[in-house]
């Protein structure tokens, strides 16, 4: 049998793709009659494959990979003009519209690079300064800024994080080998400087959060909702609930809330969708339960919000208890500078909301230093913020401890605990001042 040129197989198969559906059979490229007489059943099944628009494999053996590339390809003879098709115009069904809309929501939502965003906030007329703590050239630190670095920085060292008396039973009933040790450095245990933060945590309590982490960052990991979940918030609790201002502070989860009005954000580069995920808030005294009865909503644009004494709405509970403390999480795979931008966002909202508070213009001096927590996965960092009349500066950061010993949450828990003294006793008088 002659070998069949390649042209011949493309005219071929142009005739099998333009044939009508109710011709029975297509003359093949070459007889096979020898084949016929052998197994007519086998040459019957390749007639029907062939109405189907298919090839049968045992009638039509497969050629090889590189063949089959190549007969895909219809050959012309030599000479012939090559007109090559169009590609395809796109494997998806989007439109232009649907893609500028894609475009304008995506800008809308903040989904900026974590540099861009920064970039943006530090390009406004009244910018906000992200610069390291001790770094004077430019801004210089104030003293509560250093204070606050300072404590926070000695408990990120592990100095004076626990507050045991029998502290021997406490090391026998560690899991951690390496946490039993390390519980029993001289520095790390001072139970008359400890305990007037609060109380000591259960050590089975902060193991289970230990053992969540772990458990969060095998292999691949899970999502940052995993973590929140089984870990941060957890942990958040856990230091409330030990904590001697328990009665007068609440938790929030704020992941699903907006900043509104939008007008509170000085950015211009849209304002991300979801911004923090938890706060510290004080509970509602009996100043600031009969303040909010005189308290007016904003009016923007000719249109009141819903009277607020924060940057949200959507929450009854925060719209009454001031925040004090903000919380940004990211999960283990993310890099925690993705958070700087949206707390600081955040947080800039918020100020702005309270400089609209009834006597907040008769405040001239610097407002307080703010700490500011970002936990991702394990990790969590502090930053401080300080604000003198509109001029706002972040100084970062301090590594504070993490999720992965005992000995290390004990960390977390410390700051948390100092985080929220200076809740109740720096911002609550502040705040109370501002109404």
């Amino acid at each position: 049998m002659s070998p069949v040129n390649l042209y011949e197989i493309s005219v071929w198969i142009d005739r099998v793709d333009s044939t009508p559906q109710d011709v029975t059979s297509i003359p093949p490229l070459c007889p096979r009659a020898h084949d016929d007489q052998q197994n007519p059943r086998q040459t019957n099944k390749g007639k029907r494959r062939l109405m189907d628009g298919n090839l049968d494999l045992e009638e039509t053996p497969r050629p090889s990979k590189r063949q089959r590339d190549i007969i895909d390809v219809a050959q012309l003879p030599l000479g012939a003009p090559r007109l090559f098709p169009s590609p395809s115009p796109t494997k998806s069904n989007t439109t232009p519209s649907e893609a500028s809309e894609a475009s304008l929501e995506s800008h809308q939502s903040g989904r900026l690079s974590p540099s861009k965003q920064l970039q943006a906030l530090e390009d406004e007329d009244q910018p906000i300064f992200f610069c390291n703590f001790g770094d004077i050239e430019e801004h210089e630190e104030r003293v509560d800024v250093a204070t606050m670095r300072d404590a926070i920085q000695a408990f990120a060292d592990g100095v004076g994080i626990l507050g045991y008396e029998d502290l021997h039973t406490v090391k026998a009933s560690l899991s951690s080998t390496m946490d039993r040790s390390r519980f029993g450095y001289s520095w790390a245990n001072n139970c008359t400087q400890r305990l007037t933060y609060g109380a000591m945590p259960s050590i089975a309590c902060l193991e289970d959060i230990v053992r969540a982490g772990w458990n969060n960052d095998r292999g691949t990991g899970t999502s940052e909702d995993d973590w929140n979940t089984d870990v941060q918030r957890p942990l958040i609790k856990l230091a409330l609930e030990t904590c001697k201002h328990k009665a007068t502070l609440n938790i929030h989860g704020v992941k699903t809330l907006t900043i509104d009005p939008k007008s509170l954000a000085r950015t211009k580069e849209g304002i991300p969708r979801r911004i923090i995920d938890y706060v510290v808030a004080l509970k509602s005294d009996e100043i600031t339960k009969q303040a909010w009865h005189t308290l007016e909503p904003l009016s923007v644009d000719g249109r009141k919000t819903i009277k607020s004494w924060n940057h949200v709405t959507r929450n009854r509970n925060l719209r009454t208890e001031p925040i004090a403390i903000n919380v940004e999480t990211k999960g283990p795979h993310k890099s925690w500078t993705d958070g700087k931008p949206q707390i600081a966002i955040w947080t800039d909202a918020w100020l702005n909301r309270l400089s609209l508070l009834p006597r907040a213009k008769e405040k001239t001096g610097p407002w307080p230093a703010i700490p500011l927590l970002i936990a991702q996965g394990h990790d969590w960092h502090l930053l401080v913020i300080s604000r003198d009349g509109e001029k706002m500066v972040i100084r970062d950061k301090i590594d504070v401890g993490s999720t992965r010993s005992c000995f290390d949450a004990m960390k977390v828990v410390a700051v948390l605990h100092w985080c929220m003294d200076w809740a109740e006793t720096v911002w609550r008088p502040w705040f109370l001042a501002l109404i």
